[in-house]
């Protein structure tokens, strides 16, 4: 199954969504639009979305609709992603009136170059199809024709596979004592060294460094002897560093690390964290259907109106349960997000992805967000007891003391949905009025006033207190820093919305939002990074820039 193309131009991106349902007749019409197009484009020259659409779909938009052009080179990469993702959904034959397809052995064996460099070269224009053979077997291939046109404008930039050789042993004790002098002059790291030595002797710097690897686990004098796992702590300062916008690379100089292996260092970390929590839910029959997604999370019931950090509780004014509100769905919904981040992170890799990382935190923070919101509709019969307990209201006592008992009754009713059942989501109110009560009975009744208390408007006002409820406090967003969002720009604010789940929106990942915005992940990533820096240290809220 070929996986989701990533477009870079949103024009590109908008119109592949729109062929979801579309009819193969009008796929097979634009997919071969997009061919004769992309023979066409010239990679140095910016191309208007009004000419991109106009070619693909013969529709002319009005002028004024798109205020951005693309330039060729991305077009390019663009259109044969295109192509190669609408050929996926037609099921073409690999024999076509303009010839019988090339696989792509055949085709790296025809370019005398390896297969990835045939991969690599779609980017330039390289038009790939997939198709199906006499014995219904997909695969991704090349027709003639194709190859012709791309040879005729990218043939003298073929890079030629040279042919293999095993290192001598004198090549490899000459690759030793060059590391050696280099080191000596430089504290430069493996893979620095393992680069300039490569381009000195051509051979692929992963060869270079296998050697230099092998020579210290077998010799005593080792020319790299502080080359090992990064402690907890390292990484750990590293992650603060980060967070403070302190680039990895003075991180990577300071261990003396490439900034790929803090990359790296920093994955493992955020999964062993995440392994350190102790994921725990109810599982339900539904779990095991393969529209479990679309049962439980489907519509816009659980995408809106959920409690966020930028949230607060008024104690003066808590609001009643919502009747409208299916309690069963929610509770189901709170385990099966919990359940299907535990099962993601039981199949990582041995080194993880950044976007899978991304999608298992966004899901126990979406869980966090359905558990407090179901925490509101049972947090009235909590108060409840408190003031049958009391015998007057909570908030006529003194503000330490009400706050107190409001945080008491938070975790109580948290603790109620821990253990909760979706099929009983209508004993929810008794369940939390009986949890407060049975921990109010081993208190003493605090001593009555002649008076009640007097209170200031906001004396009783608390923000949502999620990261002291969740069993993943590091995932949410801190308030004081949270809070700031107001004053960002309009683009940079509904970004933060999404990302962090505020306004009573869902939090999305990366990947979601990068595909709302008509960008990639890398891009989203590294802007997200920056906004929360910002946000963080308070600098530079209305710099534009950061758009």
């Amino acid at each position: 199954m070929p996986r989701a193309p990533r477009f870079l131009a949103s024009v590109i991106a908008t119109l592949h969504h729109d062929l979801r349902f579309a009819p193969a007749k009008t796929k097979q019409r634009q997919m071969d639009a997009a061919e004769q197009l992309l023979a066409e484009v010239n990679p140095d020259q910016l191309y208007p979305m009004e000419f991109i659409v106009y070619r693909l779909t013969g529709y002319r938009p009005e002028s004024g609709i798109f205020d951005t052009s693309v330039v060729g080179k991305a077009l390019i990469r663009d259109l044969g992603a295109f192509i190669q993702a609408i050929s996926a959904d037609l099921e073409l034959p690999d024999c076509q009136s303009r010839g019988q397809a090339i696989s792509l052995d055949e085709v790296a064996a025809r370019l005398k170059v390896d297969r990835r460099t045939v991969q690599r070269r779609r980017g330039d224009g390289l038009v790939l199809h997939w198709v199906r053979d006499s014995d219904d077997r997909s695969y991704l291939g090349c027709f003639p024709d194709a190859l012709d046109r791309f040879l005729e404008k990218q043939h003298h930039s073929l890079p030629r596979t040279r042919q293999w050789k095993r290192l001598s042993t004198e090549e490899q004790m000459a690759i030793i004592e060059r590391a050696r002098q280099i080191r000596q002059s430089s504290e430069s790291s493996l893979d620095s060294v393992a680069a300039i030595i490569g381009q000195e002797t051509g051979r692929a710097r992963s060869t270079v460094r296998d050697v230099l690897r092998r020579h210290d686990q077998s010799c005593d004098q080792q020319i790299f002897p502080e080359h090992r796992a990064l402690a907890a702590r390292e990484i750990e300062l590293c992650c603060r560093a980060r967070r403070v916008g302190i680039p990895l690379s003075k991180c990577a100089d300071r261990l003396n690390r490439s900034v790929p292996a803090i990359h790296r260092a920093i994955l493992k970390h955020r999964v062993g964290i995440l392994k350190s929590i102790p994921l725990t839910w109810i599982d339900q029959p539904v779990f095991a259907r393969q529209d479990a997604d679309e049962v439980l999370l489907g519509g816009e019931t659980l995408q809106a109106g959920l409690v966020g950090p930028d949230q607060s509780i008024h104690l003066a004014d808590i609001p009643q349960p919502d009747s409208s509100i299916d309690l069963s769905r929610w509770i189901a919904a709170s385990h099966w997000l919990v359940a299907r981040a535990s099962r993601s992170l039981a199949t990582l890799s041995k080194q993880p992805l950044a976007m899978h990382i991304d999608r298992i935190e966004c899901d126990l923070l979406w869980a966090g967000r359905i558990r407090a919101s179901l925490v509101m509709h049972g947090l009235p019969a909590s108060l409840q007891a408190c003031e049958h307990w009391l015998g007057r209201s909570v908030e006529s006592l003194p503000r330490e003391a009400a706050l107190n008992l409001l945080q008491d009754a938070l975790r109580s009713t948290w603790h109620v949905l821990d253990d909760i059942d979706p099929g009983r989501a209508d004993r929810l109110s008794g369940r939390c009025a009986s949890a407060m009560d049975r921990l109010l009975s081993s208190r003493t009744p605090l001593a009555r006033s002649r008076a009640s208390a007097r209170h200031q408007p906001g004396d009783l006002d608390i923000a949502w207190p999620l990261r002291q409820m969740v069993p993943w406090p590091t995932l949410e967003p801190e308030t004081y820093w949270i809070s700031r969002v107001e004053r960002l720009e309009p683009g940079q604010r509904s970004v933060a919305i999404l990302r962090w789940g505020l306004e009573g929106v869902r939090p999305h990942d990366i990947a979601e939002i990068a595909e709302i915005n008509g960008t990639t992940a890398s891009s989203m990533q590294r802007r997200l990074h920056r906004l929360e820096m910002r946000m963080r240290t308070d600098s530079g809220l209305d710099d534009s820039r950061m758009e």
